[in-house]
């Protein structure tokens, strides 16, 4: 595992507009406190595990670290991203903003704890506003570290990242995300350190409804559920 959680890459993978948001974004030093998540970690794993996956998204999502500290370091990640081209797009029912730029648009999410549910939680020393999903926690387990030329990254390592699709999986509405979320773990399956995952298994409290729905995304895609302990 220690062998993960440094990596450098020589050559770019990204298009201009995605590299230059991520160079923007670790020159302000958001990635010790925040991670790129969801699809656009994927042409990162095939680089480095070389997985066949083809990219069929414009959404760029960020988590956010929930910072326990009374002085986090403040990063203004709006002025950053409207000097970088973004325009704020706001849902004036929950107060989000999302930023858009080409055809791409920027969403960042934070761990929900349990209690009430609330649609939109502001971010101030980040000058943002996150969307509140439960399970966000996981991904920040064992978090890789990818050096580029010029700067570099933070992403979830494949095993919190199949652990935390099984279990949205069955939470999607939306059976066209739904499906995006199983064809990743199964190919997910050919890369994952299976002792990682059970360490990562260990470390999560999760409910009988949340272990059954992992059992039942296990199901879908073929994967043995012992191996994950379940």
């Amino acid at each position: 595992m220690t062998s993960r959680m440094n990596i450098t890459l020589s050559k770019s993978i990204y298009p201009e507009d995605i590299e230059a948001l991520l160079k923007a974004l670790f020159k302000a030093g958001f990635f010790s406190q925040g991670l790129l998540i969801g699809s656009w970690v994927m042409p990162i794993y095939r680089e480095l595990f070389h997985i066949h996956y083809v990219l069929k998204t414009f959404d760029i999502d960020f988590a956010v670290e929930t910072i326990s500290s009374k002085n986090p370091k403040r990063v203004n990640l709006e002025k950053i991203l409207i000097d970088s081209g973004y325009v704020v797009v706001t849902d004036y029912e929950t107060g989000l903003r999302k930023f858009t730029k080409g055809g791409f648009e920027v969403e960042f999410l934070i761990h929900r704890r349990g209690g009430r549910v609330t649609p939109t939680k502001n971010i101030n020393h980040l000058h943002i506003t996150a969307t509140p999903l439960p399970f966000i926690d996981i991904l920040f387990r064992f978090p890789i570290i990818v050096s580029f030329v010029d700067y570099e990254t933070r992403v979830p390592c494949p095993e919190s990242l199949f652990i935390h699709k099984l279990i949205v999986a069955q939470r999607r509405t939306n059976n066209a995300k739904k499906e995006n979320d199983f064809d990743q773990c199964r190919i997910l399956t050919t890369i994952l350190d299976k002792q990682v995952l059970r360490k990562i298994m260990i470390s999560i409290k999760l409910g009988r409804k949340t272990q059954g729905n992992i059992i039942t995304s296990c199901t879908t895609i073929g994967f043995p559920p012992h191996l994950l302990g379940l």
